[in-house]
């Protein structure tokens, strides 16, 4: 059996009814200033986590192509990705619809037109998508129950050779177990600040989906 949460309660970002309070966060990538909104309800809500700082240092971006931010929140990732790259078409998902609301506010705010944000749990609002990589910076609060899915769904969603990136706190080691159990391969490709990057590859030699 799986820990913690239900998968139907919240994964990344935990839904707020109350009117959230507003924070203004900046942050450079790749040369580019990065300002974005963001609010109470949301993961990370007054800074950029360093997880997410970590794996934007870590990846290698191909210029063109399609990538996928899972669990979004409020969009730093997936944003910086697409004003690094502005031939890369970036999708951003979460189940949180603050969180997406904020990542669209920030798209506008980012002038980017190479991304988009949608409300889907996991892989739901994506059938018939296929990127090249999909990145995550999933908080060990979101439990096995929603994580080990999003590993083993994400083969279906990635081109052949396609990439599944996750960073992880250190000590974390039944999350790359499971990637390397549905991909038959993980790699750590960084380690820094007590965060591990892992990667997995889609290849042909790999066991049917789940």
């Amino acid at each position: 059996m799986y820990k913690n949460e239900p998968l139907s309660s919240h994964y990344f970002t935990k839904p707020n009814t109350k009117k959230p309070k507003k924070y203004n966060i900046r942050f450079d990538f790749k040369g580019h200033s990065i300002s974005l909104v963001s609010g109470s309800g949301v993961f990370s809500k007054d800074h950029v986590d360093l997880g997410t700082l970590v794996l934007l240092e870590s990846v290698s971006l191909p210029d063109e192509g399609e990538v996928l931010d899972m669990g979004c929140g409020y969009g730093a990732l997936g944003i910086a990705i697409a004003k690094s790259r502005p031939k890369l078409k970036v999708t951003m998902v979460d189940i949180n619809p603050l969180a997406v609301k904020l990542a669209r506010e920030n798209i506008e705010i980012s002038q980017v037109s190479n991304a988009t944000a949608l409300r889907s749990d996991l892989y739901s609002q994506l059938e018939g998508k296929k990127f090249d990589i999909i990145f995550s910076n999933p908080p060990l609060a979101a439990g096995y129950k929603t994580i080990f899915p999003m590993i083993e769904g994400a083969r279906a969603f990635l081109k052949e050779g396609g990439s599944l990136v996750l960073v992880l706190r250190k000590g974390t080691k039944a999350i790359p177990q499971k990637m390397r159990e549905v991909f038959n391969n993980v790699a750590l490709i960084s380690r820094k600040s007590g965060y591990k990057v892992f990667l997995s590859i889609k290849t042909t030699n790999q066991p049917k989906s789940p």
